[in-house]
């Protein structure tokens, strides 16, 4: 399912017409235009006609340019600005599918008659939608059934999880509790998160609590394979506590399902970067039970590396987590709710990622699927595409760890023009040779290198931690470059690592 998906059969053309129109960065004919949405001549002039009604309001703000020729239509964008999301919340706003899913979320349950009257609709129409709409819920294994959606309670919350997230809507917070119970999970965790971590952590929360105070009855089943994943987990006991100590529920039942819930939305929502002690806390519990997800992760990584060529070591903790957390959801929640339908998926395959990538991802995905008996392969089998446009990040993120500009913060005592003197004098140390970025240390972000002169303990948030002799020597100089270039350079370069001769894969057949 996309996000498209939630339109109107008509809203659906329309913004397909405007992705192609985007994407092509020129004219278009509409014999093009006609065969890729497999429309008539005549309703393909409509489109277009209601199209430019639709973006009128752009025209006249002069954001864009929309010319219908004779045999040709065309798009451009003047002004920068979020134009995909635009035009989507444009139909998503009036769309029946949608409204439904709201109402059900704000009220717990649906009242037809206030719906045919929201909506303006009969009552057989909107039992049409309602069947429309279980066609799509399916793969999240719920359905609305005598006004409720029913399923279970971790997939609700999944789906309108990613549903907030799809549609940039965040529902507003009624409790201060949960900016306590962050506050208090940072500091028991000794983590700060950073803004998009708090964005995802208190949109679950607040959808719990939404669900919370609207359903009586929940199915609350977490599967075993799941619960294994952070039962026996010291991290799981310092979640509980501050929980507990934020929210005060009557109920011990709910209580430990949210905590519970929780901990795996943590689990699967790639909360926590890969520079973070706790990251790697987590991962090494994991690991060290041997749970499902760990033996799945484990494989994965090892026929990644095996098809690669590569040693361990030249597979970093950036890649295992990313592989982990990739692994993560489909092995918690069921279904998937993208970004990108096939239009945008085949314009970033064929722009942002390599020929070479796509080679060793349909590779990847052949000796996944080679043993049809085995948990793993099903497990890859009932999620083709979604690991198939995923794997290409891995791939990326793998070449991109040998040619990637390096990034160290700067936490001093100092002023500001001193301080400004340090990060000249090391930028300076790497101005011919290697991609450095040197700035000021910002808590929440990702470094490679972070360079104090009064700070105690290794930072949280980077790989590397030096501590500079008052202003730095000449002699810190040295060390900061022999640190950057050992652990982070000395790597032979990707492109000797990767499957040399394409020819020699299994099927090269284009893709």
């Amino acid at each position: 399912m996309n996000k498209a998906d939630l339109l109107e059969k008509t809203q659906q053309s329309l913004f397909k017409i405007m992705e192609i129109l985007y994407l092509s960065d020129g004219s278009v004919s509409k014999q093009t235009l006609a065969q890729k949405l497999d429309l008539s001549p005549a309703t393909l002039k409509r489109y277009l006609d209601d199209l430019q009604v639709d973006v009128q309001p752009l025209i006249d703000e002069k954001k864009i340019t929309f010319c219908i020729g004779a045999n040709t239509a065309e798009f451009k964008l003047i002004q920068n600005f979020a134009l995909d999301d635009w035009i989507f919340r444009l139909y998503l706003k009036d769309a029946p599918k949608f409204q439904i899913l709201m109402y059900i979320y704000k009220h717990g349950s649906m009242d037809s008659y206030q719906l045919q009257d929201d909506l303006n609709m009969s009552e057989a129409s909107l039992y049409r939608v309602i069947k429309q709409l279980n066609k799509l819920l399916k793969e999240f294994e719920l359905t609305i059934h005598n006004g409720h959606l029913q399923g279970s309670e971790l997939q609700v919350r999944f789906f309108y999880y990613i549903l907030f997230q799809l549609t940039n809507y965040f529902p507003p917070k009624k409790s201060f509790a949960i900016d306590k119970f962050v506050d208090g999970l940072q500091s028991e965790l000794h983590f700060y998160f950073h803004s998009e971590a708090v964005h995802r952590v208190d949109s679950w929360l607040i959808i719990s609590q939404q669900r919370l105070g609207s359903q009586s009855v929940m199915d609350s089943e977490i599967p075993k394979r799941v619960r294994e994943l952070y039962q026996k987990n010291e991290l799981y006991q310092q979640v509980s506590k501050c929980y507990k100590q934020a929210f005060h529920m009557r109920s011990a039942t709910k209580e430990q399902f949210e905590i519970e819930a929780f901990c795996v939305m943590l689990i699967s929502m790639s909360v926590f970067n890969s520079k973070t002690n706790v990251a790697r806390r987590f991962y090494d519990i994991y690991n060290s039970q041997k749970t499902q997800l760990a033996d799945l992760v484990e494989k994965m990584n090892h026929t990644i590396t095996s098809t690669l060529k590569i040693s361990r070591h030249q597979w970093p903790f950036e890649l295992m987590k990313l592989v982990f957390d990739i692994c993560a959801r489909p092995f918690c929640f069921t279904g998937d709710l993208a970004h990108m339908d096939e239009i945008y998926s085949e314009y970033y395959m064929t722009h942002f990622f390599s020929q070479e990538a796509r080679l060793v991802v349909k590779e990847l995905m052949q000796i996944f699927k080679k043993e049809p008996s085995t948990p793993f392969s099903q497990f890859i089998k009932q999620n083709e595409n979604y690991f198939q446009r995923r794997l290409l990040f891995v791939i990326r993120d793998f070449r991109y760890q040998q040619i990637k500009d390096i990034d160290i913060g700067v936490d001093t005592t100092f002023d500001y023009y001193i301080s400004q003197m340090v990060i000249d004098q090391v930028r300076q140390i790497f101005k011919k040779d290697i991609r450095v970025n040197v700035t000021y240390y910002q808590p929440g972000n990702a470094y490679d290198l972070v360079l104090t002169n009064y700070h105690e303990e290794p930072y949280d948030d980077t790989d590397y931690t030096y501590w500079l002799t008052n202003l730095g020597t000449i002699h810190d100089l040295e060390m900061i470059k022999k640190i950057v270039e050992k652990n982070f350079y000395a790597e032979t370069p990707v492109h000797h690592l990767m499957l040399k001769q394409p020819n020699k894969l299994h099927n090269t057949k284009k893709w």
